[in-house]
């Protein structure tokens, strides 16, 4: 299996020639996979303790069929249980008034506070849910300049495992993820020594306070589709990125998250009946 992070951290970082480097010297050689056979529960759990994002999933004779993504599974789990609970809302007075007092500012993650809450407070000891400054201590940086090239930002992104903050004068002014270096840089073969990241990054992303929980953090990503948030403090400056996966080990973990989806396939049995 290859993915964009491979083409970032096995080509761009090597210096490889991506229009004449084969597939099969860079990807991950017989990476693990599930069948159709096999418990979809047993499948999201394996992608989440291995840090897994994809999943090759196999027919009974061995034939690849699909490829699961860690990001969809969870978007669609907190999405089927959002649904469920506005199904199951309008059958009492009580949880009708619970969730219009939720609503406003900070109305919808303070909902899902309250969706995911009680599923994940025993893999976090009854604590509750840490802030996105104590899941960034420690990690390092990927801060690049506008004028930093897609080969140097490449290699930060490649050691770090993260996608690049583009910052001038403290302020944040793009990112650029491993998709985007996949697509916008590799398939439209730029010179990346050469290249500055800033004609190819997403200008002005949308970032988050560092007071900002990780399951507020998970329900802007899950409104808005996004992978990764930018972290900034109050007057601009820069503290870090968060991924999915980052929330998903600093809420539970797989124990954490294997109640959440096995409360959505609850969900879906209870939909079919």
């Amino acid at each position: 299996i290859i993915t964009d992070t491979d083409v970032t951290r096995r080509v761009v970082a090597k210096q490889l020639a991506a229009s004449s480097t084969i597939v099969s010297s860079v990807m991950t050689a017989n990476p693990t996979c599930v069948s159709m056979s096999d418990s979809a529960m047993d499948a999201l759990v394996t992608m989440v303790e291995n840090r897994f994002r994809h999943l090759p999933v196999t027919d009974d004779s061995g034939a690849i069929v699909g490829v699961l993504d860690i990001a969809k599974c969870l978007n669609d789990a907190i999405t089927k249980l959002e649904r469920t609970q506005e199904k199951n809302a309008s059958s009492t007075d009580d949880t009708l008034k619970q969730m219009a007092s939720l609503q406003g500012a900070g109305g919808q993650a303070a909902a899902l506070q309250a969706l995911l809450a009680p599923l994940l407070a025993q893999a976090l000891g009854g604590k509750s849910s840490p802030t996105l400054r104590s899941v960034l201590a420690g990690k390092p940086s990927t801060i690049v300049s506008p004028r930093t090239t897609l080969q140097e930002t490449g290699a930060m992104m490649a050691d770090a495992r993260k996608a690049a903050l583009v910052v001038e004068d403290n302020v944040l002014v793009g990112i650029f993820g491993f998709k985007d270096m996949m697509t916008r840089a590799i398939a439209k073969e730029l010179p990346l020594e050469l290249t500055p990241v800033s004609t190819v990054m997403t200008p002005n992303p949308e970032s988050v306070s560092p007071e900002t929980t990780v399951l507020e953090a998970l329900q802007i990503m899950h409104d808005n589709k996004f992978l990764t948030l930018p972290v900034c403090e109050s007057n601009g400056s820069v503290i870090g990125i968060v991924d999915v996966m980052d929330c998903v080990y600093a809420s539970g973990g797989a124990e954490g998250w294997r109640s959440i989806f096995s409360s959505a396939m609850e969900c879906d049995d209870v939909t079919e009946t």
